[in-house]
């Protein structure tokens, strides 16, 4: 998620204007266009879709990325039928979830994080099956979370189905989490709207209390159809790509398919018109109201460029969609899989944040949007435990863009934006390592956002840069779709470089 930007520096490029560089504060922390009708012969409904066919997610895969859909046997396949009223006020939904055990022990429940518990909405749920029996859950940790105890315990290998009614109040002032779910200037955002499964691993399920900073998504890659029945006006923009379209009256039904994909997102309004633009195979669309025409040009250029130099660098970005909506928020931006928020001020040529223009800020703000499409989607991560893995990764790669994009004059002047953010904590030797409640208030950003590009810069120069790039490259195909962790990456990174790392994780990422 991106927040504020904490230093500018100017520098002429050529007969370019000043260009100027920012360090992002934080990150969110991405075909046809997804309000483009798709051709289909029946209307679809996704609770009628067999668990196993993966058939609607090709159209979303670009060609060398659809064999994924013949791998991840035990991913969690999530069925939603979302119902968006007129007035915005509640959102409703029915969920169905295959969750397969993949784990080495019995499973004797099942929890479910509500995030809008913990940012400003209210998410209830009731009439709870498995596998068609009824089963009375528990809420916990405020409420944030579900737990769904099962009648005999789930072996691994084995899989239920779990399905579930579902409320969710939208809120109208922005409160928790950034303001990244409710109804603000005309503009509906679902952020993790529904029931989702977290991850399981050695440390038991990943839901608890959460934390003040940071993100806290960290679930499995996952595949998902929704079906959202809304006012016919309104242009939604969604994870996944359109599948189906009907009209019935004053109500549009839409069918979206995206995965895989760690969640699901979506933002709708009356008032958003689209640019579009295309990255090899993929369609890359630029949503804002509009009358900010010239901010949606220069986002969809932003986007383009990114998604193109990234996908050379580490390998091609997977979808056949990325979207870019332009949403109310108090972060600056947000990243989603297949699209990224980017905030609605940003988009005003007269607005001034943090004393920058709005139309400066932009490209690093996409662009650090956009690398989180590889690194926190296709690789995953635990944002609150580990959250350098993609946060710093991502700081490290908006410098990289500017090295293919603008040049290296540029990408220097950006990277020594993150000495100045550093400096926000006196240069403070706090690892980057923490989990993200082991911050304080004001520790969190400048030591992952700002100390911890340092740290990626510090690998890459002990690793030798080419090195460096192939083992960022490995990393990525390595754990695409799957779970990444500290330590992972550096093991393979001293399989890469053939030399001792320890040192140097202990001084910038673990503080021993």
């Amino acid at each position: 998620m991106t927040r504020q930007p904490f230093m500018v520096r100017r520098m002429k490029r050529g007969r370019s204007l000043a260009i100027v560089l920012i360090l992002l504060a934080a990150a969110a922390c991405g075909g046809p266009a997804s309000s483009t009708p798709v051709p289909t012969n029946a209307a679809i409904d996704p609770l009628a879709v067999d668990w196993d066919d993966r058939a609607l997610f090709r159209r979303g895969l670009i060609a060398p990325e659809q064999g994924v859909l013949e791998g991840l046997p035990g991913a969690s396949v999530y069925h939603i039928d979302l119902r968006i009223p007129p007035d915005m006020a509640v959102v409703r939904g029915h969920e169905e979830v295959r969750y397969s055990n993949q784990e080495g022990v019995p499973l004797d429940g099942i929890y479910f994080q509500l995030l809008p518990n913990a940012s400003g909405g209210r998410v209830t749920v009731s009439a709870v099956q498995v596998d068609g029996q009824e089963i009375q859950p528990a809420y916990e940790f405020h409420d944030t979370a579900l737990y769904v105890p099962l009648a005999t315990p789930l072996q691994p290998g084995e899989h239920i189905v779990v399905q579930m009614d579902f409320t969710a109040e939208v809120p109208r002032e922005m409160g928790g989490n950034f303001g990244l779910f409710g109804y603000f200037n005309e503009i509906l955002v679902l952020d993790t709207f529904y029931p989702v499964i977290p991850v399981y691993d050695d440390e038991g399920w990943n839901a608890g209390e959460l934390p003040p900073n940071g993100d806290w998504p960290y679930f499995d890659a996952s595949f998902y159809l929704v079906r959202v029945s809304a006012p016919v006006k309104l242009v939604v923009v969604a994870s996944g790509v359109e599948v189906s379209r009907e009209t019935a009256g004053e109500t549009l039904s839409l069918v979206f398919a995206a995965g895989p994909a760690r969640d699901f997102y979506l933002a709708a309004s009356e008032h958003f018109a689209v640019i579009s633009g295309t990255v090899g195979d993929t369609m890359v669309n630029s949503y804002a109201i509009g009358e900010r025409k010239e901010g949606a040009r220069l986002v969809l250029q932003a986007a383009e460029n990114a998604l193109r130099h990234f996908s050379e660098r580490f390998g091609p970005y997977p979808y056949t969609e990325f979207d870019a909506v332009s949403t109310p928020m108090l972060a600056l931006g947000i990243e989603y899989p297949g699209m990224s928020g980017i905030a609605l001020r940003l988009y005003d040529p007269d607005e001034v944040v943090s004393g920058l223009p709005a139309h400066i800020l932009i490209e690093s703000v996409v662009a650090h949007e956009v690398a989180h499409q590889w690194f926190y989607n296709a690789v995953g991560n635990d944002q609150v435990d580990e959250a350098w893995l993609d946060e710093a990764l991502a700081q490290y790669l908006t410098g990289l863009y500017y090295v293919d994009v603008q040049g290296e004059s540029a990408a220097r002047s950006y990277r020594e934006s993150w000495d100045n953010y550093w400096e926000r904590v006196d240069r403070a030797e706090i690892p980057i390592g923490l989990p993200s409640a082991a911050y304080g208030q004001k520790e969190y950003s400048p030591i992952v956002y700002g100390r911890g590009p340092i740290f990626v810069t510090a690998l890459a120069e002990e690793m030798g840069p080419g090195t460096f790039d192939e083992f960022l490259r490995d990393y990525y195909q390595t754990y695409k779709w799957g779970i990444g962790t500290g330590e992972g990456f550096r093991k393979l990174a001293e399989e890469h470089c053939q030399c001792d790392l320890s040192a140097l994780f202990e001084e910038w990422v673990y503080g021993k």
